[in-house]
């Protein structure tokens, strides 16, 4: 069993739990004790079919949920908006039955319909008093940490002074070629973790999430909570079925496991009956599938640090052994010597994701560049095991052999069976070098412990057992950890 030392406990954990509550307290405070929700809306909300076929604009929908936003700021809370629908209204203000395509026209419809959507919201509110701003940001504005915190300290101005932010992505000055957030779900979690939000809730055309797509198959039962994301088994994942929208299902769970790894919960709520998220807040279950948060005391997703990495969209990947895994556990550093498999290029102070035994665990700023780690990785070849005479005896050749070691799946002969190699390792020779490297834990730091979130429940619980068998607690848990929904199934 793998456990943790008193140091480890006393340089990271404790300190990592002292500072979250620190954040609370400072967030708490700014906030005078609200919580915080981030409601995205998408262009299926926003538009809706009129009686010749075309579109028009959903008053209905638009105005109930203004009034459940007026609702939840008398209750004390606060409200960020992310709204899609731009270009959707470009397109309506220019008279245009299709969506068009070329270069520099989704820019152009994004720059006329967002004032358009602007000046619905702003006549809306003011019916019931409300103030709205309207923020306009870009992944650029999530890359730099510097900006990062920024854009942050921007909203929480705006929430203290009682002031709706509506957020939309900067469709009209971005460049194709340039990374975007590919839709609003992803930014409205993005903004959640910014926010240290307490919900973001994504509005869509379905009442649920499904085993499978109800519009195909009569069998799908919805799901009310997911707990591990990792475990979610579902079949007809599709794209947006409106011409106007560019998400879908799929972008919702994607959006979804950014908030929770981060401690958000999230929503998936019918946008046509927005009243329901204040039926989830209430912990009703009827109101729409709940992804619960991931609160575990290892996490250290709760500091702005943390948080950042979260955001930063993975460059590449790396696939650790168990002396990886067991040091992303502990909070220590990854070296080469722990990698099975580098994929994907990056550079240095760029996010990857972390893989063990096929799933992602965590995500980590990295020190090294891909090329230097897969150099790194090509020159060392201390440890590999001669006995060519055994591998062809069993139908393998040792360059699969060699592929296998640094994480391949195939030989040269077809699937490898790793028992069987294992076997014949024991009774190997060790190859000399003929350029010495050191052992695996004393090769090149790839990461810093500081520098790696956990983004996998089973990883964080059983990083969270080894901190209460080190501190004694038994079954309790540390100050600063939550309990997740108590309505889960």
């Amino acid at each position: 069993r793998l456990k943790l030392s008193s140091r480890t406990c006393t340089e990271w954990i404790l300190p990592g739990v002292r500072m979250l509550a620190a954040i609370r307290a400072m967030r708490h405070e700014a906030l005078a004790g609200g919580k915080i929700h981030v409601i995205k809306v998408g262009t299926s909300t926003l538009l809706t079919n009129d009686e010749v076929g075309g579109q028009k604009v959903s008053l209905s929908n638009i105005s109930r949920l203004v009034e459940l936003i007026a609702s939840l700021r008398t209750s004390g809370d606060h409200v960020v908006l992310v709204s899609s629908g731009a270009v959707g209204m470009g397109c309506l203000k220019l008279g245009l039955s299709q969506r068009p395509t070329g270069p520099g026209v989704k820019q152009a419809l994004a720059a006329a319909g967002q004032s358009r959507l602007m000046r619905l919201y702003e006549d809306l509110f003011a019916v019931i008093g409300v103030n709205v701003a309207q923020l306009l940001i870009s992944r650029d504005d999530f890359s730099d940490k510097a900006r990062f915190l920024a854009v942050r300290n921007t909203f929480w101005a705006l929430l203290r002074l009682g002031v709706v932010p509506i957020v939309n992505e900067n469709d009209s000055l971005s460049a194709e070629h340039v990374p975007n957030f590919g839709d609003n779900d992803t930014m409205a979690a993005m903004t959640a973790v910014l926010l240290q939000a307490d919900w973001v809730f994504l509005a869509t055309d379905v009442d649920f999430l499904y085993t499978a797509n109800p519009k195909d198959d009569p069998n799908a039962t919805p799901i009310y909570a997911v707990e591990d994301l990792s475990r979610l088994k579902l079949a007809g994942l599709e794209a947006s079925s409106s011409q106007w929208g560019t998400g879908g299902m799929a972008t919702k769970i994607i959006a979804a496991r950014i908030a929770v790894c981060a401690g958000v919960h999230c929503g998936l709520v019918n946008g046509e009956v927005p009243e329901r998220i204040g039926q989830m807040i209430r912990g009703k279950k009827e109101g729409g599938t709940h992804f619960v948060a991931l609160k575990g005391c290892a996490s250290f997703a709760q500091n702005d640090h943390n948080r950042w990495i979260i955001t930063l969209p993975p460059s590449g990947s790396l696939t650790l052994d168990r002396d990886g895994y067991d040091a992303v556990l502990t909070h220590h550093k990854i070296r080469t010597g722990m990698l099975l498999k580098c994929s994907g290029e990056f550079s240095h102070d760029e996010a990857v994701a972390l893989f063990f035994d096929g799933k992602e665990i965590a995500r980590a700023l990295v020190r090294m560049s891909s090329a230097a780690i897969t150099d790194e990785m090509n020159r060392s070849m201390v440890g590999l095991l001669d006995f060519t005479r055994e591998l062809q005896a069993a139908g393998i050749y040792l360059d699969g052999y060699k592929s296998w070691r640094k994480g391949g799946h195939k030989g040269a002969s077809g699937e490898m069976n790793a028992d069987v190699l294992r076997k014949l390792e024991q009774n190997g020779v060790v190859i000399k070098s003929d350029t010495p490297q050191s052992s695996g834990h004393q090769s090149s730091v790839i990461a810093d412990g500081c520098d790696i979130v956990l983004m996998c429940t089973a990883t964080i619980k059983e990083a969270d057992r080894q901190v209460l068998i080190l501190s004694g607690s038994g079954a309790k848990r540390l100050p600063g950890c939550e309990p997740t929904a108590p309505f889960a199934l």
